[in-house]
């Protein structure tokens, strides 16, 4: 039976969505340098920024590279390492309506030979993904689940043991006190996940070095999530017609989205929510 996520990011209105307010490349948080950037732009920059801290960390990226990208998306991210760096990129993703984008668009540019695409969970790979690789790389999808410490749990038995090896993601978290600021806010977004909780950034640190690696750093972007968040509910405002009309999205869906950008930006200002990017390595 397919997850609350999986119905949820397979729905054709909610894929419309995404795919036109995010650019159809991309589907994470973008780091914003000017009023001017896109979103488009700006999910592109994160992306770009992950494989920077990589180089920074000491891992050279190249043909030789074999990556794992959890909750890949569209599969933006696995474009962008294969044409930039001739990195080998296994995209494990568990809606099938972005799996078929994700194939589709690297069909399209000829990189089949360099991405591969595999349904399935984080929290429990697929045999079919393999072993051995020397960066395990997400962007915002480890929020939905119910698990976490089973994430950690897989990464650490996917990437290679015998070898200088990289984690490098992203991750929508809740502040420290954030419950206790603002419990009915949190509440109701908690509520909208379907989740109990949110990470935080001690959780992600203490959980990474309890299987002995070691923090490279983690670097708060938070400003930019309220950034993204606002960008976002302008564009639907701006959009908002076309998405109907053109498009066929529904309205009601419309609303929920417009009620959700407008919260999450509002658990920015109020300091209830943190993102930024980790880099751990083994």
């Amino acid at each position: 039976m397919p997850s609350s996520t999986q119905t949820y990011y397979d729905d054709p209105s909610n894929d419309k969505f995404y795919t036109l307010l995010w650019g159809g490349q991309d589907l994470h948080i973008g780091i914003y340098t000017s009023p001017s950037d896109t979103i488009p732009s700006a999910s592109q920059r994160t992306v770009a920024k992950l494989a920077e801290r990589l180089h920074k960390s000491g891992l050279q990226l190249g043909p030789q590279t074999r990556i794992l990208d959890l909750g890949a998306g569209y599969g933006g991210a696995a474009r962008y390492l294969a044409k930039t760096y001739g990195c080998e990129v296994e995209c494990l993703n568990l809606s099938r309506v972005q799996n078929a984008r994700n194939e589709e668009l690297t069909r399209r540019e000829g990189l089949n030979h360099k991405i591969r695409v595999v349904e399935g969970v984080f929290e429990d790979v697929p045999a079919a993904v393999g072993e051995g690789f020397d960066v395990v790389w997400s962007q915002d999808s480890f929020l939905h689940s119910l698990d976490r410490a089973k994430i950690v749990d897989e990464i650490d038995r996917v990437l290679k043991k015998d070898g200088d090896a990289r984690v490098v993601f992203t991750d929508i978290m809740a502040s420290n006190d954030a419950l206790e600021q603002e419990p009915e806010l949190m509440k109701v977004m908690l509520e909208r996940l379907l989740l109990s909780d949110l990470a935080t950034v001690e959780f992600y640190t203490n959980a990474f070095e309890g299987k002995g690696f070691k923090d490279l750093g983690y670097r708060d972007w938070t400003v930019d999530f309220g950034t993204h968040y606002r960008k976002l509910g302008e564009e639907l405002k701006l959009r908002r017609e076309e998405l109907v009309e053109k498009e066929g999205v529904k309205e009601d869906l419309l609303e929920k989205h417009k009620r959700g950008t407008r919260e999450w930006a509002e658990t920015a200002e109020k300091g209830c929510v943190a993102w930024g990017m980790f880099c751990f390595r083994r």
